[in-house]
């Protein structure tokens, strides 16, 4: 007589890394654990789309790709653009330890160079490359570039350390758009964003309207970024300033803003001389009113005033000026008549 265990289903078993389930299973989306599960379910085998999305029900489009691209971009799974290739499991699944995946040769295609971790300085000043039309780029593409190209994969990387969380379709979209339609090199594109998220300003919209602004402006090089986000960060700051002497609960609408632009980059007054128009703004009408501020300004403009002393300083009466600016001299008339009737 023969004996066995009958365990059923629990015959056929695979593993599942831990580290797998302690890193990812709040940040890893259902269809993202469901593709993971399924690769594991076939270690070291390669599947092509199709089959992928046969098997696992996508229907949508896009699905499949942004369900790998999570993993693709924690070097969980590996992936080939070959005719015959696709996608599979990376062994370096199952050997991770450290709080961050590792990165290493072995998640890249044969042909890929080694991705070595680069920080902002390393990246060569390019200048923008011609602007394209907007496109949006899906998520194979992402992938196949993060793959092959080391400048987008650190890009991508550094990235969701700025995001703080997994970084979503929309905000793939957004990060590969800094590069390709607005031109900006990668670590640009890092100070651009690192900028935004430290402004609090981090939708889609804001953070593509900036880089369309930069790259107007020429914002091309590490150094130019620098000076860039001093300078907004200057101009925020007087921006606080201004509103609470002006006792405002609101942000300064685009039109204020482009006034202030023009006060401070073109006609060059100082915060101090603002603050003064303002002040007299309230002091004249009642309420603080850009456009008046404004012509306070330009006056001032014109006429060279450019210290609280000079702005205050009494205006010589016209009648005064007048008489100084007379083309004949009274006196000396009086004096030739004098001369004439003496003897």
């Amino acid at each position: 007589m023969n004996y066995s265990l009958n365990i059923g289903e629990w015959n056929s078993i695979f593993a599942v890394p831990s580290s797998i389930v302690d890193k990812y299973i709040k940040l890893a989306g259902a269809n993202s654990l469901k593709l993971l599960l399924y690769l594991l379910r076939h270690g070291g085998e390669e599947f092509s789309e199709n089959k992928l999305k046969t098997d696992l029900g996508f229907t949508e489009s896009g699905e499949l790709e942004d369900a790998a691209l999570f993993w693709i971009q924690r070097g969980i799974i590996r992936y080939s653009n070959e005719e015959k290739g696709g996608l599979a499991a990376s062994g370096a699944v199952e050997k991770q330890t450290s709080a961050e995946p590792p990165i290493s040769s072995n998640v890249l295609p044969a042909e890929s160079p080694v991705y070595i971790q680069q920080t902002i300085e390393d990246i060569p000043d390019v200048k923008p490359n011609e602007r394209i039309s907007p496109v949006n780029v899906d998520s194979r593409e992402i992938a196949a570039r993060i793959n092959t190209d080391p400048e987008i994969r650190m890009l991508f990387t550094e990235a969701e350390k700025i995001y703080a969380r997994p970084l979503r379709p929309r905000d793939n979209q957004t990060i590969i758009a800094l590069v390709d339609h607005y031109g900006l090199p990668s670590g640009v594109a890092l100070m651009l964003l690192s900028y935004c998220f430290k402004a609090q300003k981090t939708s889609p919209n804001y953070i593509q309207s900036a880089a369309a602004g930069w790259a107007q402006d020429g914002i091309d090089t590490i150094e130019k970024a620098d000076a860039k986000i001093r300078f907004l960060e200057r101009q925020n700051d007087f921006e606080q300033r201004l509103r609470d002497a002006m006792e405002m609960t609101s942000g300064l609408t685009p039109q204020q803003k482009k006034y202030l632009a023009v006060w401070t980059d073109e006609w060059k007054f100082s915060e101090e001389m603002i603050l003064l128009a303002c002040t007299k703004t309230v002091d004249q009408i009642g309420k603080w009113k850009a456009s008046y501020t404004n012509k306070i300004l330009e006056n001032w403009k014109r006429d060279g005033i450019s210290t609280p002393a000079a702005a205050d300083a009494p205006k010589q009466p016209v009648m005064q000026a007048a008489q100084h600016s007379s083309s004949f001299d009274t006196n000396d008339i009086m004096s030739k008549i004098k001369n004439r009737y003496k003897n």
